[in-house]
C-alpha cells in the first residue's frame, strides 16, 4: 500500500451538509504540516492525497484543493464565487449597446473579520509569490501548514489559524467560516430555489427528486463528478454528505443512485445530517421530516455501501427531542456553526483509517465489514473531547470506567448493548503521555508495548462479543480558528482537562477524541420510531407529494423495504423470541 494513495471523491449535498463539510475541510486543512528538515519531526501519519488534489492554475501557481462536489440552493454563498477566486474565470464581455447606459452597484456582501483576514493574507502572499520553479524552497506544498509559514512575517502577527476569532454572531451560512479555496468545478448552485425563501420552499423529498431528473442539472453535477473522478489513478469510492430531512434528501438519492450505477464496486460512505434544532416547525413540516427520512433512509440503504443518520438532536420524528450534552462542552444547539463542528470532527476521525499513512483500509472494506448481513445502517458515537486529565496518561484513562461515547445517530438512547462490529479510532495521545514508568499498583494497561497494544486490550476486555478493529493516531483533531469555541473552561489548549480554567481570551487549538463507527442493534429503534410515526400519516394528505408523482403503491414500498432491515439488528437472544410474522414482536424486544 505504501506509496499507492487511493483517492476519494467528497459529495455535499445540503445548506447543513456544508456545514459540516465546511468544518471537515477546514479541520484537515488546520493538520497541513511543513518542514524542512522532516527526518527531524514525527513521520508523516496522514495522507491527505486522499482527499485532496494538486493542480495548477493559468500563471502556474500550484494549488491544493479538495476532490469536491458540493449543491446548495440560490442566495446561498453569501462572499464566495461559485468559481472560486484561484482560476479567472469572469471573462469581460464587450458592450454593444449604443444608447445610454446606467450602471447600478450593488454593496459587496459583509465579510467578518476571519474572512477578511483570510483575504488579506491572501492579496498578499500572492503579490510578490515567486513563480513555480523560482526557488527550489518554495513553500507552496500539499502538506504546507500556513500558520507556521506566517507566523514568522511581520505583517501577520497572529495568522488567522492562530487568532482568537468570536464568529457567532458573524456566521449564517457556511461560506463565512470556509478556510479552503475551492475548485471551480467544486460548487454546483440549485438555482430553482433560494436559500432562505419564505414561498415555495424546498421542503420536500419529491422535489429534490424532480430537480435531479432535469438534463442540465444533472449533466451538470455528473460532468462535475467525472472530472474529479477521471483525474484519479486508484479512485476507491465516495463520501456522501447530504441533508436528509429536506428537498436535498430528493437530489441527494437521485445523485447516489447515479454513483451506483456509474461506477459499480466502488464503496460509498453515506452520511445523512439534521441540525438539532429547526428554525421553522410546525405539524406539516414535522410531517415532510417524517416522509422525507423514510423515503430517503430506503434509497440510502439501496444505493450506498453504509448509511450512518447523524443529528444532535436525540430524537427527530414528530417531536424534536432534547440535544444531546457532553460532558466538557458548552455549545449552542441553535447554531448550525457550532453543531455541524462537533459532527464534523466525529467524522473526521472516524474516517482516519482511510487517510493514513500506512493504512490497510480501503472504503469498501470498511463499508463491507460493518454493513454485513444486510446492516447497512451504522451509527456514530464519540467521546469529544476524550476524558483525559493532564496530569494522567491514556493507560490510567483506560483502565477506568467504560469511556463515554456519546451517540451521535438519533433515537438510539442510552442503551449499552454491545454492537455487532465496530470500527473505533483513538487520537491525541503525545508520546510522553501513553504510560506511566513501571511501579507497583498499575492497571494492566501500563504494562501494554504502545497505545494500539493498549486499546486493542480495551477492546477485547469492555467488547467481547463485538467484531472490533482499533486504530491509533497520534495527531490530535485540530480546532484552530474558524472552530467554534464549545469547550469548558476546564480544558486547556491542548484539549486535556486541567485543574485551572483556561484564560477567557485563550482558544482550544486541538484535542484527543476517539470514535466508534458501530453496527449496532440499537439502530432497531431508530428504524422502529420512524416507521411507528410514518404510519400514523395519510399520504393522500399530503398534495404536494402526490403532485410532484408521488404515489401511494410506492411509498408502501419504502416502508416495507426499511420493515424488512429490522430483523437484520435483533441480537441471537431476541432472535428466539421472534416468530418474523408480526410487529408487534419488536416491541418485546425493545423493552
Amino acid at each position: 500500500m505504501a506509496g499507492k494513495t487511493r483517492e476519494i471523491v467528497t459529495l455535499q449535498c445540503g445548506h447543513y451538509a456544508n456545514f459540516v463539510g465546511t468544518h471537515l475541510w477546514n479541520i484537515q486543512e488546520s493538520s497541513f504540516t511543513y518542514d524542512k528538515n522532516p527526518a527531524q519531526t514525527i513521520p508523516k501519519e496522514i495522507n491527505n492525497d486522499v482527499l485532496f488534489r494538486e493542480g495548477r492554475t493559468l500563471q502556474g501557481e500550484e494549488t491544493y484543493t479538495p476532490r469536491l462536489v458540493c449543491l446548495d440552493l440560490k442566495g446561498s454563498l453569501n462572499t464566495l464565487r461559485a468559481e472560486g477566486i484561484l482560476y479567472d474565470l469572469k471573462a469581460e464581455e464587450d458592450v454593444l449597446w449604443g444608447g445610454d447606459i446606467t450602471l447600478h452597484k450593488s454593496s459587496p456582501a459583509h465579510k467578518n473579520q476571519f474572512l477578511a483576514d483570510l483575504e488579506a493574507q491572501d492579496e498578499y502572499y500572492h503579490q510578490g509569490e515567486p513563480k513555480v520553479g523560482d526557488d527550489e524552497d518554495d513553500l507552496s506544498t500539499p502538506d504546507m501548514d500556513t500558520s507556521e509559514v506566517n507566523a514568522d512575517d511581520s505583517k501577520f502577527d497572529d495568522p488567522p489559524g492562530l487568532k482568537h476569532y468570536d464568529l457567532d454572531d458573524d456566521v449564517y451560512v457556511w461560506s463565512d467560516f470556509l478556510r479552503s479555496h475551492l475548485h471551480p468545478k467544486s460548487v454546483s448552485v440549485v438555482k430553482e430555489y433560494s436559500h432562505d425563501s419564505t414561498v415555495g420552499g424546498f421542503d420536500m423529498f419529491t422535489q429534490g427528486k424532480n430537480v435531479f431528473r432535469k438534463k442540465d442539472v444533472s449533466d451538470e453535477i455528473e460532468d462535475k463528478i467525472h472530472f474529479f473522478v477521471e483525474e484519479c489513478d486508484h479512485l476507491q469510492g465516495f463520501q456522501v454528505y447530504l441533508d436528509f430531512c429536506d428537498g436535498f434528501s430528493g437530489l441527494g438519492c437521485g445523485m447516489l443512485q447515479g454513483l451506483a450505477d456509474d461506477y459499480h464496486g466502488k464503496g460509498i460512505f453515506a452520511a445523512g445530517v439534521a441540525p438539532a434544532i429547526f428554525d421553522d416547525t410546525n405539524p406539516l413540516l414535522d410531517s415532510f421530516r417524517i416522509l422525507n427520512s423514510v423515503l430517503s433512509f430506503s434509497r440510502l440503504v439501496a444505493h450506498s455501501s453504509l448509511f450512518v443518520p447523524l443529528s444532535l438532536a436525540s430524537t427527530l420524528w414528530r417531536k424534536v427531542g432534547p440535544p444531546l450534552s457532553f460532558p466538557h462542552l458548552q455549545y449552542r444547539p441553535s447554531m448550525p456553526y457550532h453543531t455541524s463542528g462537533i459532527l464534523a470532527s466525529a467524522l473526521d476521525t472516524a474516517t482516519l483509517p482511510l487517510r493514513t499513512v500506512d493504512s490497510s483500509v480501503t472504503l469498501s472494506m470498511m463499508t463491507d465489514a460493518l454493513g454485513a448481513r444486510g446492516r447497512k445502517i451504522a451509527s456514530l458515537h464519540t467521546s469529544f473531547p476524550l476524558s483525559f486529565h493532564s496530569s494522567s496518561t491514556l493507560a490510567d484513562t483506560l483502565g477506568g470506567s467504560l469511556l463515554p461515547c456519546q451517540p451521535l445517530t438519533p433515537h438510539l438512547g442510552q442503551e449499552t448493548v454491545a454492537p455487532f462490529a465496530q470500527s473505533v479510532v483513538l487520537r491525541g495521545t503525545p508520546q510522553d503521555r501513553i504510560k506511566r514508568p513501571p511501579q507497583k499498583d498499575l492497571n494492566p494497561y501500563h504494562k501494554c508495548y504502545d497505545e494500539e497494544e493498549m486499546l486493542r486490550n480495551y477492546l477485547l476486555s469492555n467488547y467481547q462479543r463485538t467484531l472490533s478493529s482499533g486504530r491509533c493516531v497520534k495527531q490530535p483533531c485540530k480546532t484552530l480558528a474558524p472552530f467554534p469555541h464549545l469547550f469548558g473552561p476546564e480544558v486547556n489548549r491542548d484539549g486535556f482537562l486541567a485543574d485551572e480554567d483556561r484564560k477567557k481570551e485563550q482558544g482550544v487549538e486541538s484535542i484527543p477524541a476517539m470514535t466508534s463507527l458501530q453496527s449496532s442493534p440499537a439502530v432497531k429503534h431508530l428504524l422502529k420510531s420512524l416507521l411507528t410515526e410514518a404510519r400514523k400519516l395519510d399520504i393522500h394528505k399530503f398534495h404536494g407529494y402526490l403532485e410532484e408523482g408521488l404515489e401511494e403503491d410506492e411509498f408502501k414500498e419504502h416502508l416495507q423495504d426499511l420493515e424488512q432491515l429490522m430483523p437484520c439488528y435483533l441480537t441471537e437472544i431476541e432472535k428466539e423470541f421472534d416468530d418474523g410474522d408480526d410487529d408487534d414482536d419488536y416491541d418485546d424486544v425493545d423493552e
